[in-house]
């Protein structure tokens, strides 16, 4: 019998009790593990996302549910699932630098990017959005 990953991380489900219930979570991403995702039924990018007919599947597709029809399945992870969201997140932080701190500036002054940097940050942003 094949075991059981988390949808979201592939992390082992193995040391979870079964049945999987709404209110448990994947030990490593911290997931829903009780939803659709992670079910057998589910047809990701399909107009009827559920393959039980007597289902009535929820809006989110990643938040627990209380579907009677639930049955986890093996291989629910998508390796590429997130990559577009990684590429964005990449993007921006390309686009506004790498510096989480924010600017510093005097107190009771409101702090002012030289015209440079503004400039720079426009181009940048025209770039990304073409």
């Amino acid at each position: 019998m094949a075991e059981l990953t988390c949808w979201n991380c592939d992390a082992s489900l193995a040391d979870l009790p079964r049945p999987l219930t709404r209110h448990m979570h994947c030990p490593k991403c911290f997931e829903d593990l009780h939803c659709c995702r992670m079910c057998r039924h589910f047809i990701d990018n399909a107009t009827d996302p559920c393959a039980d007919e007597r289902a009535e599947p929820p809006v989110h597709k990643e938040g627990a549910n209380f579907c009677d029809f639930f049955r986890p399945a093996t291989s629910s992870y998508e390796a590429g699932r997130n990559e577009r969201q990684v590429r964005a997140k990449s993007n921006l932080k390309a686009l506004f630098g790498t510096n989480d701190e924010p600017s510093q500036a005097a107190e009771g002054e409101p702090s002012q990017a030289p015209e440079e940097e503004v400039d720079e940050a426009r181009r940048k942003l025209n770039e990304l959005f073409r």
